[in-house]
């Protein structure tokens, strides 16, 4: 996934300009404009955008284009996915399973146990969940209208 990213740091550097001054003259909070350039802000009003870029054209004494302050690229995240995955080969389950050395007995007696255990939490994880489903369906189940007179249940 790509994620959108300002360039204003190295904008600002090759103006030899600073954030405050872009501030002062973009008539944006300090917080704000130091926010956009070290890429904290969550999100941006268009409102703040429009200052920022009026408040760029007035410290540069040029128009400034949208490209020229935005790019999109990699997020960290999938950054990361791809450095770690770059040389990765597909692999085959089975292949795995035959260079793996055959378990002990007292290790098969262990999974064994533990799948057991795995079954009856989810049967009773099913039976509970089962509960929960009725129960809520009473509580949002309409309630007839009582005729005058009748006595509650």
């Amino acid at each position: 996934m790509e994620t959108t990213y300002f360039k204003l740091e190295p904008l600002l550097r090759q103006h030899k300009k600073t954030p405050l001054a872009l501030a002062q003259v973009s008539g944006l909070s300090k917080t704000t404009v130091y926010n956009l350039v070290n890429n904290k802000a969550k999100a941006v009003e268009l409102q703040t955008l429009d200052k920022l870029m009026a408040g760029l054209e007035q410290l540069l004494g040029r128009p400034v284009r949208f490209d020229e302050i935005l790019e999109k690229r990699p997020s960290s995240k999938q950054e990361r996915l791809t450095r770690l995955l770059k040389d990765a080969k597909p692999f085959c389950w089975k292949d795995v399973q035959r260079d793996l050395p055959p378990l002990t007995l007292e290790e098969k007696a262990e999974n064994q146990a533990f799948m057991r255990l795995l079954e009856e939490a989810r049967k009773t994880d099913l039976e509970l969940s089962q509960v929960r489903d009725r129960r809520l369906l009473e509580l949002f189940e309409p309630q007839k209208p009582r005729k005058k007179g009748a006595v509650p249940r």
